[in-house]
């Protein structure tokens, strides 16, 4: 990171450092810890996802997946599902 932090950046230090405080002193409700593991999972995938457009992957070399890659796929297709097909659902009721 550089070491000129734009005032974003800066503002984003001390909100981490009360939200890790807020987490170890169990201040947060149930949602709020969801929304905050929501939050870890996509900084994980994206970081990964980071690290694996720098060079070429297996996937585009031999044109099939490897395990890392069908992982992915399926973590990313149950993501999906469980966060954003779910929550448009609805239940009939009679």
């Amino acid at each position: 990171m550089e070491k000129n932090l734009e005032d974003s950046d800066k503002q984003l230090i001390p909100f981490l450092r009360n939200l890790a405080d807020s987490i170890e002193k169990n201040q947060l409700v149930p949602r709020q810890l969801k929304v905050i593991g929501e939050f870890f999972m996509n900084y994980q995938f994206q970081d990964e996802k980071n690290k694996d457009d720098e060079g070429i992957s297996e996937v585009e070399v031999d044109g099939e997946f490897d395990s890392k890659e069908l992982m992915k796929f399926l973590i990313l297709g149950w993501w999906i599902y469980a966060h954003i097909l779910k929550e448009k659902r609805t239940i009939p009721t009679y």
